[in-house]
């Protein structure tokens, strides 16, 4: 019986940019690849609401100017549109948000 081929997963960086907004804004993915956080703004973000796509559950907020988070693994199963949104301290920008696009890459 032959062996299966490795599936190797991808590592993203999604960079929260000095305007505030993420880049890239919607990130396109396979199951269980990793994806972080990196926080180029200049100011602390303050509170991140992660998409239920990935794993672990826990919010990396606050996150430091010039930091990323930890990387968090795309969940096998899950397929669709997931949201996560992320604020700071400058009540006039709000709340900024993107989306990772998990497909059957």
């Amino acid at each position: 019986m032959a062996e299966k081929p490795a599936v190797k997963s991808a590592l993203y960086t999604i960079a929260i940019a000095g305007s505030g907004d993420p880049v890239p804004p919607d990130l396109p993915v396979g199951p269980g690849d990793k994806i972080r956080w990196r926080n180029d703004l200049g100011k602390t973000i303050t509170a991140f609401a992660l998409p239920s796509c990935v794993s672990p559950p826990t919010s990396p907020a606050p996150i430091a100017p010039g930091k990323q988070t930890r990387s968090y693994t795309v969940k096998k199963g899950k397929l669709g549109r997931f949201h996560y949104a992320y604020v700071w301290d400058d009540v006039a920008k709000g709340t900024r948000s993107g989306v990772i696009d998990v497909g059957n890459m």
